[in-house]
């Protein structure tokens, strides 16, 4: 029913673009613009948030949760404060469980409704947009990335000596 093989390699993926970014993990670029760290944390609460209801939502058909305050999240979890290494096992292996959960769905709760203050979201909706928000979110990783990196340059180019031009 859900493309688990797909969803296997975007997390394996995801993985390597995180691994392979760790010394710029914990770089804030300014006030309002989360790190590598935060923005990995924020896929953890997703992740935790999910569960709950990918479980709940197949015990009743009908469920009221409370919203989600990002920054609150991080501003209290202080994800810079942890170990990004950690954070990506965590991420992982958690992700790999809920492919587990997702692959054994019982097909009849696909309906089952979550209210929310927005509207009324389905099981399937969730589920599928679980993995939307994952995309969204590595597209954010990779453009940090890149934001960080601009900005050491920039200052690399502002701190060098001044050189006089050659002959």
């Amino acid at each position: 029913m859900y493309p688990i093989r797909e969803y296997e390699k975007k997390l394996a993926s995801f993985r390597r673009l995180m691994l392979r970014h760790r010394s710029l993990s914990g770089v804030r670029l300014e006030e309002g613009k989360w790190s590598l760290a935060e923005m990995l944390a924020h896929l953890m609460d997703s992740a935790a948030n999910n569960h709950q209801r990918f479980v709940r939502l197949q015990l009743e058909r009908e469920l009221d949760f409370p919203g989600y305050d990002a920054e609150g999240w991080v501003r209290v979890t202080k994800p810079n404060d942890y170990g990004y290494l950690p954070l990506v096992r965590l991420w992982e292996g958690y992700n790999r469980f809920i492919l587990h959960l997702i692959a054994q769905v019982d097909e009849g709760c696909l309906g089952y409704l979550w209210k929310t203050p927005e509207g009324e979201l389905t099981l399937d909706f969730l589920i599928r947009d679980y993995w939307r928000h994952m995309d969204w979110h590595r597209e954010l990783f990779e453009r940090r990335v890149a934001e960080i990196k601009a900005a050491r340059r920039a200052q690399g180019r502002r701190h060098k000596p001044h050189e006089p031009p050659r002959p």
